[in-house]
């Protein structure tokens, strides 16, 4: 029996919504469990600030209340709500930086305000508090976090939030935000009217070529984790690489529309990699 009172819902959670594999079976009970629940408070308060049909003043309600038990959590105040008492357990059991949740919820809070970014390095420090904390979790729960860890995994967290933002352009825009930063907007000519319209145009085609350079370059950057864990962490990382490169791949092909038909990775695409990975580990 699991020592966490939410984890079920939680596991439901993360299976209606993973995109990448995030607690996976690669990773021991204990830290799948772990996982589960840290996916599951980034999950919710990430689908208060963007989804649904709340109101502004609703959604900021709703955050606000979560801020409240991660401030109770932080202070050792007696916790109500059941998933937060869990939350807190896992918390304390491998020691996370409170910090961690304080910056997912600052990015949280940015979404219900900011539906547009200046320049690439604007969109960048978003990432840096809506994707990076959780790399940052993950290291820690194998006792693998420190310096040129964080770094590493700050670049591969930041790629993979990128290639988010490129598969939901058009379901983005629905939403009323545009991630792709205004200068590259300018410099590329490109028009919010093209992704209503779902018009991939040469200008769209252009920008593909120069913004999947910057996607590849933070790869890049941060292949070097997979070399600088070990065990099941390493293999992870290995496979979560693999899938990033194979999604940045067929963003690339010609006849990639990314409004009409964004790709995917399949359960089947998953499996592939995993036993290229396995057969080719050093």
């Amino acid at each position: 029996m699991s020592q966490y009172l939410t984890l079920r819902k939680a596991k439901v959670t993360k299976k209606h919504y993973e995109n990448f594999p995030v607690a996976t079976l690669l990773f021991p009970k204990a830290l799948r469990d772990a996982t589960t629940i840290l996916y599951s408070f980034a999950r919710n308060a990430d689908d208060i600030a963007d989804e649904g049909n709340l109101t502004k003043n609703e959604r900021k309600k709703l955050l606000k209340e979560i801020e409240i038990n991660i401030n109770s959590i932080k202070h050792q105040k007696k916790i109500q709500a059941p998933f937060f008492r869990d939350l807190d357990k896992v918390i304390n059991q491998y020691s996370l930086d409170i910090k961690l949740f304080e910056r997912f919820m600052s990015a949280f809070k940015q979404d219900v305000e900011k539906k547009t970014y200046r320049n690439f390095d604007d969109l960048i420090n978003y990432c840096n508090k809506a994707a990076c904390p959780a790399g940052e979790m993950i290291l820690s729960l194998f006792d693998a976090h420190n310096k040129k860890n964080v770094s590493y995994s700050n670049s591969l967290c930041q790629a993979l939030a990128l290639i988010g933002m490129t598969q939901d352009i058009y379901e983005d825009l629905l939403k009323g935000r545009v991630y792709i930063p205004s200068r590259e907007m300018n410099k590329f000519k490109l028009k919010e009217s093209d992704i209503k319209i779902k018009s991939f145009n040469h200008n769209w085609k252009m920008f593909k070529i120069s913004w999947l350079k910057k996607i590849e370059l933070l790869l890049n950057k941060g292949r070097p984790l997979g070399e600088n864990v070990k065990g099941r962490l390493k293999l992870q990382i290995k496979i979560l690489i693999a899938g990033a490169e194979l999604l940045v791949s067929r963003l690339k092909k010609e006849d990639c529309d990314w409004f009409v038909n964004p790709p995917k990775i399949s359960n089947f695409d998953w499996i592939t990699l995993l036993f290229k990975t396995i057969i080719n580990k050093k």
